[in-house]
């Protein structure tokens, strides 16, 4: 398969595809046979899964998507870990990436250990945008080209990618297997450029990349309190506002993303219990009901994400959340 790093633009292969065909572009991914220079295309892939439900309908992801995600990312790993994403050879070179990174730090005067989610709104476009401009030129079609041509379109100066249909439904089937094959490989990579002293718990580092912090839900709680009774989703226990918690109902550990659509509000028991469960498929009917609605009140756009929920339960359940949960007591809702 010829390089694609310096393609402008490139169209996924619009045929049939089996399950097979499909497992043999990730395999020839995470093969010796993909040249890796860099770690970017472990972290791009990563990127794409992280959106992966915030496609639009025609399942494109823009190019400010993927990358504030992989900003998010390798902020992390470089400047909180000193994780080298390459090998800095006899010259001590560091990838266009690093470099980014490290000069954002400086600019902002900002110490190692800060992570992405606590600099400011100003620094994050700032960071976002000059990885987005150093990095779009290769890794986006590098991962194109390894992974057969199936997995996306794509075009530079459109800042955009479009993934193929039949790969789409393939991935969020597997979405948590693959995702477990990219953090090895990956890891597999950082041992190669690092030196030991940086490597203890390499692959906890590598999670803590999409870390998630509950202060940010307060908006989201806000939202449902004054839209809807105050009361447990769950089990219809009242809550008040200083003893309530906002649940993602799909669990954050497979969706990795903060989305109103999936937020209910639940009493400190219920979300304890729930955890990261799957809860009985009963309530699915009535968060449907709930998000039509926040669509009427316009605090969810109708054109995104809604028709999907269930898919999206179904695909967690597809990927090994089979754990069902349902509340011991559940009140009946008048």
């Amino acid at each position: 398969m010829a390089a694609g790093f310096d393609l402008p633009s490139g169209l996924y292969v619009d045929r049939s595809l089996s399950d097979d065909e499909m497992w043999s572009a990730f395999a020839y991914l995470f093969s010796t046979k993909s040249v890796n220079d860099t770690s970017y295309k472990f972290g791009f892939l990563k990127a794409i899964l992280d959106n992966l439900y915030n496609v639009d309908d025609d399942l494109t992801l823009t190019f400010n998507q993927l990358f504030s995600k992989f900003a998010e990312i390798y902020w992390n790993l470089v400047l909180k870990h000193h994780l080298l994403q390459k090998n800095p050879g006899k010259t001590n070179r560091r990838s266009k990436l690093e470099t980014v990174l490290y000069a954002a730090k400086e600019r902002y005067q900002i110490e190692d250990s800060i992570p992405f989610e606590s600099i400011s709104p100003e620094m994050k476009i700032y960071v976002c945008h000059n990885v987005k401009q150093n990095c779009k030129q290769n890794v986006v079609g590098a991962l194109y080209a390894d992974l057969q041509k199936y997995f996306y379109s794509f075009d530079k100066a459109g800042e955009w990618i479009k993934i193929n249909p039949q790969m789409y439904e393939f991935v969020c089937k597997h979405k948590v297997a693959i995702e477990k094959i990219n953090y090895y490989e990956w890891a597999k990579f950082l041992e190669k450029v690092n030196e030991d002293r940086v490597l203890d718990h390499l692959l906890s580092k590598l999670d803590e990349t999409t870390l998630h912090t509950r202060s940010s839900l307060a908006y989201y709680r806000d939202i449902l309190f004054n839209e809807f009774e105050n009361k447990c989703f769950y089990c219809g226990k009242p809550v008040f506002r200083g003893s309530v918690d906002v649940d993602h109902f799909i669990p954050w550990s497979f969706i990795k993303d903060d989305n109103l659509w999936n937020f209910v509000l639940s009493c400190p028991d219920c979300n304890s219990r729930k955890s990261d469960k799957l809860a009985d498929e009963i309530f699915l009917d009535r968060l449907e009901e709930r998000n039509n609605v926040l669509i009427e009140c316009r605090k969810i756009d109708p054109m995104k994400q809604l028709n999907k929920v269930r898919r999206i339960y179904d695909w967690a359940k597809k990927n090994g959340y089979n754990e069902i949960w349902t509340p011991e007591k559940r009140l009946i809702h008048g």
